[in-house]
């Protein structure tokens, strides 16, 4: 009910000014339209419960910040959902995914794919795989990491640096649960849990437009 609510002037157009993000303290009023909304802070929240261990899987850290991760990270490695892993080069991004899929208990396979240490043009035919004759030098037909990782995992390093246009035709991979091969006429089902990690903040990505925010969601 924002009938006790105070009131505000109404303001033209002109001065309105976007923001995108901001820090709050509680008890703040945000209005919207017609309706204005107070953020108050729940200090009923209780915290994180804190693991007795220091390591999840390879994933070694004895840190309470880690170690409120640990109970989330059991969580995670017993689900199939797609994950995304932020943090800055060198914070064992690569190691966290592996231990989620080795504490998962699955004996499938893990398979990396590094969007950094491939070529552009030569980025969708590693993904997806190529037919033979498909571009110079496709002399045979090869399957993509997704083939490869059927039934397992797929770790896809350094996301944030795909172009928007593979975003797209990852996101089809994604929804679907198939991919076409390069010069391919057939779409190949595929049954894979897709990681992702990147140093880059995505969040910031979707807003300046260099990442799509449904494969993001």
């Amino acid at each position: 009910d924002h009938r006790d609510l105070p009131s505000f002037p109404t303001r033209r157009s002109s001065d309105l000014v976007g923001i995108l993000s901001a820090y709050v303290r509680g008890g703040e009023i945000v209005r919207c339209g017609s309706s204005a909304i107070r953020l108050d802070v729940d200090e009923a929240v209780a915290p994180s419960p804190l693991s007795p261990e220091i390591r999840f899987g390879s994933t070694l850290g004895a840190s309470i910040a880690m170690r409120r991760l640990y109970p989330l990270c059991a969580r995670l490695a017993k689900a199939r959902v797609p994950l995304v892993i932020e943090g800055e080069t060198g914070t064992g991004k690569e190691v966290l995914a592996e231990s989620l899929h080795e504490v998962g208990g699955a004996k499938v396979p893990f398979v990396v794919f590094d969007c950094t240490t491939i070529s552009a043009n030569l980025l969708e035919a590693e993904l997806f795989g190529h037919e033979r004759g498909a571009f110079t030098g496709a002399t045979t037909s090869r399957p993509g990491v997704f083939e490869e990782a059927h039934g397992g995992t797929l770790l896809i390093d350094e996301i944030g640096d795909l172009d928007l246009p593979l975003q797209a035709k990852l996101l089809r991979a994604l929804d679907k649960g198939e991919v076409r091969r390069v010069g391919g006429q057939k779409w190949v089902k595929v049954d894979v849990r897709v990681m992702a990690a990147t140093r880059r903040d995505l969040d910031k990505a979707v807003a300046a437009g260099r990442f799509r925010d449904d494969l993001f969601h």
